[in-house]
Order: structure tokens, then sequence, then C-alpha cells
């Protein structure tokens, strides 16, 4: 079975990515159902709601995001990979 665009935002969403970071030079949120990439106030890059945009994002976030960024976006797509396993075993 084929994630929503759904599953994928709550993922994010559960994992704290959309939330302020002091120290980061992009700030990730969402607009219009999509995950948009910030930097210093201006909107920069629209990924999208699928996994292919959580993967993106992820290749972002490893270049140029915070630890804890890093690690968010890293336990958000494990949740998926653990949710998209268990549809297919059902």
């Amino acid at each position: 079975m084929k994630l929503t665009p759904i599953q994928v935002m709550d993922a994010l969403r559960h994992n704290n990515i959309f939330t302020l970071k002091a120290d980061a030079e992009y700030q990730v949120g969402i607009e219009n159902s999509q995950i948009v990439i910030s930097k210093r106030g201006s909107d920069i890059a629209y990924l999208g709601n699928t996994l292919e945009s959580a993967i993106q994002l992820r290749k972002i976030l490893k270049d140029h995001g915070t630890k804890e960024q890093q690690n968010q976006i890293n336990k958000a797509l494990a949740d998926l990979m653990i949710l998209e396993n268990e549809d297919e075993w059902k």
C-alpha cells in the first residue's frame, strides 16, 4: 500500500519537524498542505507531501539542517517505513 499525504504529514508533525528551530539556517513548515522550506523568513522550496517529498527533505537537512532536524526527519522516515511495511503485511 502506498502512504497517503496525510500519513506523511502526520509523521513529520508527530516528530516535531515543523517546530521553529532558533539555531537553524533553514526552517521547515507547512503551506497549502505541502512541506515548505524557508530561509530568513522567505520560502525557498515547496517539496510536496509524499514520501518522496520527505526523502528529499532528508537530503536537504543532511547538508543544511541542525542535528535536531536531522534526527527528527530520520525518525519520521523510520515511522513511515514501519507504517508502510505494516500495511503490506495485512
